[in-house]
């Protein structure tokens, strides 16, 4: 079996519940009769690996085929809104890709005291 890396997929929820799972593009959904529900049709993309064809549990980011919106995917889950309340959609890839730079400090501590986290040591007892 070929495992895939991209897919056309739905991402389907209640408009109550602020997020939205993953399914495959000819899955029902049962609340598709009641009108209640989020439904964009879609890529998903992965960003981890390839994927069995069938798999609904993809982490990448999934392109909304009306709008070209792109909403990230965790497991198959995405949220509506981010953490600040702003609406998750992206109207590009690059939108949720940050660079970011570790840079290493390295410090020389001679004073014995604190090394020792600033605990004095006696022979005999311990104090702060």
């Amino acid at each position: 079996m070929q495992y895939l890396y991209e897919k056309r997929a739905k991402m389907v929820g209640n408009i109550d519940k602020g997020l939205l799972w993953l399914l495959n593009v000819h899955d029902d959904w049962i609340h598709d009769q009641y009108g209640e529900s989020h439904i964009y049709y879609g890529t998903i993309y992965s960003s981890k690996g390839p994927f069995h064809p069938l798999s609904t549990t993809i982490t990448g980011y999934f392109q909304d085929s009306d709008s070209s919106r792109w909403l990230k995917v965790k497991n198959g889950v995405a949220r509506i809104h981010d953490e600040n309340n702003q609406t998750a959609w992206k109207g590009q890839i690059d939108d949720f890709l940050k660079v970011t730079f570790k840079t290493g400090v390295y410090k020389s501590i001679t004073n014995r005291s604190l090394l020792l986290n600033t605990h004095h040591y006696s022979s005999k007892t311990v104090s702060k």
